[in-house]
């Protein structure tokens, strides 16, 4: 029974809906810029509860657009390492420097006390990636700290869409939202990201990066811009996949739900808790193991006996090779990071596990960690 990891989710009524759509596109010769983009980025905006929403082709150049637009160059941007390469790689692209901040143990999201330490004349803004699908629990905490020191935060939502605190969604929090939609996210366009804001500035901003640079005529380059633009198509699937997110994100607290029933009482492993005020999105269900297991070696056990992809978390950031050799960063700096990613694997979530492969997830995984 192979199971994988991730795996985008699209219901027949949904992939029929989405050929018509294709279709109308490619007869219309309209494959940029047009109804179906205008459309995903207002829903998407309505939904998150902004007033803007800018599509872009990745959310690694929604972070760099906006950092861009923070004008971040020479400036000091406090990140975490617990994140894709792509967040302190946005702020070099931006000319900027990131500055790696320590995480807790509780959320894997950056320690608000390790970011009062970070933070310097230089510093400029806050990149709060949430986790897993899990707002920062700290995130009003982490905004106050921005706010005292007159700091922009920038929420890296790529794994929270449709994710709550205290009924306000991710990517309303902060001066600034950025969200991916690879293939393995909770919603998908196959590839693509949108930036969200109330700032009617960086609107024109980012609209204007992303197709080149172009100023209100498209025929003068008005800034440094780039070929950042979200196709129609994309858009489309987009748009359908929006429709079913919150029906998404049941099903996936539903396997949450019967991963943590089953694992609860478990002494070899620790789950994750998820504060009352949270709504989770379960982009990865996350399992802390005792350090006495090898976290690689359980994960290419389950793939070769079992033939079922679990994951980590992240190789952090500065272990990562290419990092160790430019920055000069070694083991040890981050010892909470390291100890946590080193010790949590994440079993396979999304909407499409049936019930009889989540019994035989649990079971499989429940006779390697005695």
């Amino acid at each position: 029974m192979k199971i994988q990891s991730a795996k985008p989710y699209f219901p027949e009524e949904s992939i029929k809906a989405i050929n018509e759509e294709v279709k109308d596109i490619l007869t219309s010769g309209r494959l940029i810029l047009g109804k179906y983009t205008e459309r995903f980025e207002k829903e998407f905006a309505k939904y998150t509860g902004v007033k803007h929403a800018i599509a872009i082709n990745t959310c690694t150049s929604a972070l760099v657009t906006s950092l861009r637009f923070l004008n971040v160059k020479d400036r000091e941007i406090i990140v975490p390492s617990n994140t894709f390469i792509a967040t302190p790689n946005s702020v070099t692209e931006a000319g900027g420097k990131f500055i790696f901040g320590e995480i807790k143990k509780e959320t894997l999201c950056l320690d608000p006390n390790d970011i009062r330490k970070k933070i310097t004349k230089k510093t400029k803004a806050v990149i709060a990636v949430h986790m897993l699908g899990c707002i920062c629990p700290e995130i009003y905490e982490i905004k106050e700290i921005c706010k005292e020191n007159n700091l922009a935060l920038i929420e890296d939502a790529a794994h929270a869409h449709g994710a709550e605190i205290n009924g306000k969604k991710s990517g309303s929090l902060g001066e600034i939202g950025c969200f991916s939609f690879f293939p393995s996210k909770v919603m998908t366009t196959m590839v693509g990201g949108m930036l969200t804001t109330d700032n009617n500035d960086l609107v024109n901003f980012a609209k204007s990066v992303r197709f080149f640079g172009s100023g209100e005529n498209l025929s003068w380059i008005v800034r440094k811009g780039d070929d950042w633009l979200l196709g129609e198509i994309n858009a489309v699937l987009g748009l359908h996949q929006l429709k079913l997110l919150d029906e998404n994100v049941k099903k996936r607290n539903e396997i949450a739900s019967a991963y943590n029933q089953e694992l609860q009482d478990n002494k070899n492993v620790k789950l994750f808790r998820v504060p009352k005020n949270i709504v989770h999105t379960y982009y990865k269900y996350p399992i802390l193991l005792p350090a006495k297991f090898d976290l690689q070696e359980l994960i290419d056990k389950m793939k070769s006996k079992y033939d079922i992809e679990t994951t980590r978390v992240y190789v952090p950031c500065h272990l990562q090779p290419f990092y160790k050799e430019k920055f000069g960063f070694k083991e040890g700096f981050f010892p909470v990071t390291e100890d946590m990613l080193n010790r949590t694997i994440c079993l396979p979530m999304h909407p499409g596990i049936t019930e009889e492969q989540q019994k035989y997830i649990i079971e499989s995984f429940k006779k390697e960690i005695v």
